[in-house]
């Protein structure tokens, strides 16, 4: 090894301290070079990997953003087409469950007709059993009946106006008529011996208890009047208590279906006088039964007063079996052959 040393400058002997502390220094700016060298690489590396890592980071920024838009896209999509798919399953099952209901309704208000429809059926058939076996008991109101009675009196055209007033086991008839300017009202009372309604035979058997006139003229005075009523009540009484043929026994003869049977005792054919069409008429039954308050008269009763024509239907089977003449009505026993 060749030392370079100056040879105007006389060599010192360089002490052992310091050789230490060069060798030190010496060591020391060896290792702040390195480490300056190791920084610098270390940011340059640094720097190129962060300028790698930026690049990398804006690529996956790019390609998630690409990622997410496509993602979204296809999301959006299939969102859009899962909601049409949802709301068209939607209206089908509404459909569905509507058609559903309007199916069941249906089948619910057949059952419930066709439930109803036996039970009126069944109430027919226990209100036919029973009337077979039993009777009915139908009032008949002295109203109607005078109603009836007066569109048959319409046929004589010298009638003006006819009431029937019922009692027990009487009947009473009121006729107001005219002839010419004569006119007057002839009052019958008969008490009812007996009532005979079959197949057979329809009539009714009655004894004359009393008869009364009242007459008078049209346009007379008032005296003339008086005169002519006392004449005339007083003649009609004599003239009905002579054995001859009496006014009141002509009168009788000459409506049809009447039959004298003995002093004052009268035989009415039902069918011959038309009377048995008051009694027979089947709108005042059905009216009847309709109006009743005790619907435990008759078997089934309940159910036929919703059903005016079932009413009918078992009106229309009925049979006249008896006839009482009461207070203000007649009572009417009807029933059903059993044949």
């Amino acid at each position: 090894m060749n030392d370079d040393v100056n040879p105007d400058i006389p060599a010192e002997p360089i002490s052992q301290p310091s050789k230490t502390r060069t060798a030190l220094d010496h060591s020391m700016r060896n290792a702040v070079r390195s480490a300056r060298e190791l920084a610098e690489r270390a940011s340059s590396a640094a720097r190129d990997v962060a300028g790698a890592a930026s690049e990398t980071a804006r690529e996956i920024a790019g390609l998630a953003n690409e990622t997410a838009k496509s993602v979204s896209e296809i999301a959006s999509e299939t969102a859009r087409s899962a909601i049409q798919i949802a709301s068209e399953g939607a209206q089908v099952v509404a459909q569905l469950a509507e058609d559903g209901a309007k199916v069941a309704a249906q089948i619910a208000g057949d059952t419930a007709k066709a439930a109803s429809q036996i039970a009126k059926e069944v109430a027919l058939q226990m209100a036919q059993a029973y009337l077979r076996k039993s009777t009915l008991t139908l009032a008949l109101p002295e109203s109607l009946m005078n109603k009836q009675v007066r569109q048959m009196a319409k046929r004589n055209p010298s009638v003006d106006h006819v009431a029937v007033y019922c009692g027990d086991d009487r009947l009473t008839v009121a006729v107001d008529g005219h002839h010419n300017r004569l006119i007057y009202t002839v009052e019958l009372e008969f008490d009812v011996l007996e009532c005979k309604i079959s197949r057979d035979e329809q009539y009714v058997r009655v004894r004359q208890v009393d008869e009364s006139l009242d007459a008078q003229f049209r346009q007379s005075n008032v005296v003339a009047n008086w005169a002519t009523r006392q004449v005339a009540r007083g003649g009609f009484f004599m003239a009905n208590r002579l054995p001859t043929r009496s006014p009141i026994n002509q009168m009788l003869d000459d409506l049809p279906g009447f039959r004298r049977e003995g002093p004052r005792l009268w035989r009415i054919d039902l069918q011959k006088s038309d009377l048995i069409e008051v009694l027979n008429n089947r709108a005042w039954m059905v009216d009847k039964l309709l109006s009743l308050s005790d619907l435990t008269v008759l078997p089934g009763l309940t159910t036929l007063k919703d059903s005016r024509d079932l009413l009918m239907q078992l009106v229309n089977q009925f049979e006249i079996r008896d006839l009482r003449v009461r207070p203000g009505r007649l009572e009417v026993l009807v029933g059903i052959n059993a044949g």
